[in-house]
């Protein structure tokens, strides 16, 4: 190929050539939107030298080894660099499958909060007041980092000013190629909207496609200079509870998301239908910790194991093993039963003020 310096810079030859509307209204955008963020900058004062600039460095990337196909994987460095702070290399089948137990859980802002926060100030440094030409162009560069990738095939943003309400709205198409990471990443883009200041006013999911749109609208939060912290995080929560709802949760195949959701209610237990069920649970649980728990826990484990199903409070410290039962399992003559029973093969249980005590504690093997 030969090499530039070998040839005139004087700029007297025309080329011509055709191209698509939306391609060249999507050029005239970005050198307008460049030109007034770098008024002396030549690369964009008109749409030649635009076209000059980049053709020609096109062309030495070309004799220095590169293809088209490299063009692809082009990230924008500030981009890059953002992300790599929060970013790190994994295997997506085990994130896949370490994210269903997460499906339906709300992003924690705690958690998030650095994150969030520098995103906020990522987005708002990149775009001006009500410029969707720049939001536009912003919305270009993340999606090249992420786009198309292991969990991503495609996505594209659409956005719809209105004049006459001073408010734009705004449409997010997003196809991924895994079940949960895709699920995982609508609730992030739900969240970030939140933080960002934007509302979600619709969300279409197909599990099957592995498709949502996201229809959402701006509020005066989006351009509000101050941080408006609580403002931002009520936002953030509304639009994730518009993708996790219980309306979705029902529809979900898996009922293990209702049923984790429903543990985390004090006020709940678990009613066995059955005494061979009880059985089954507990010899499971039992096998356990004779193998894997240390011979002097293994009555504390098995308390918190009632605990955790909510029949049991536990009042003892590390000695001393006391518990009430919850008034809901008092009135259960039968599951209460069971309950002392069982504990009856491996302490001596006494009785005070509606508090069980167990001494003489003995380890072994139920039947």
């Amino acid at each position: 190929m030969t090499s530039k310096k070998f040839l005139s810079n004087k700029k007297t030859t025309q080329q011509t050539i055709s191209i698509s509307p939306s391609l060249k209204e999507w050029i005239v955008r970005y050198v307008s939107v460049n030109n007034k963020k770098n008024p002396k900058d030549e690369r964009f004062k008109s749409i030649s030298a635009f076209y000059n600039h980049v053709l020609e460095n096109i062309m030495e990337l070309f004799r220095k080894g590169k293809t088209l196909d490299d063009f692809e994987r082009v990230e924008d460095k500030e981009v890059k660099d953002f992300f790599d702070d929060f970013s790190f290399n994994a295997t997506v089948p085990l994130y896949e499958m370490t994210t269903e137990n997460d499906r339906f859980a709300p992003f924690s802002f705690k958690n998030f909060t650095r994150f969030l926060l520098f995103y906020l100030k990522f987005l708002k440094k990149n775009f001006s007041v009500k410029n969707y030409d720049e939001l536009q162009i912003l919305f270009d560069k993340i999606r090249t980092r992420v786009n198309p990738s292991p969990i991503s095939k495609e996505m594209s943003l659409e956005i719809f000013p209105d004049e006459k309400r001073n408010l734009a709205t705004a449409t997010l198409e997003f196809i991924g190629k895994q079940r949960n990471l895709h699920f995982e990443n609508c609730k992030f883009f739900a969240a970030v909207f939140g933080i960002l200041g934007v509302k979600i006013t619709d969300f279409i999911y197909s599990e099957k496609d592995f498709y949502c749109r996201i229809d959402f609208i701006e509020t005066d939060l989006l351009f509000r200079e101050g941080l408006d912290r609580k403002e931002r995080v009520e936002l953030l929560k509304e639009n994730v509870h518009f993708i996790i709802n219980y309306n979705r949760v029902l529809e979900d195949n898996d009922d293990k998301h209702l049923w984790m959701k429903l543990a985390e209610d004090k006020m709940l237990f678990i009613n066995f239908k059955s005494k061979q069920t009880y059985n089954k649970w507990l010899k499971i649980v039992e096998n356990d910790l004779q193998i894997y728990g240390q011979r002097d826990d293994f009555l504390g484990k098995i308390l918190l194991y009632f605990e955790k199903l909510h029949w049991i409070r536990i009042h003892s410290g590390e000695k001393d093993y006391s518990f009430q039962l919850e008034p809901v399992l008092e009135s259960d003559n039968i599951q209460s039963k069971w309950l002392i029973d069982y504990l009856s093969k491996y302490a001596k249980i006494s009785y005070t003020d509606g508090i069980y005590y167990l001494k003489n504690i003995t380890v072994g093997t139920s039947n």
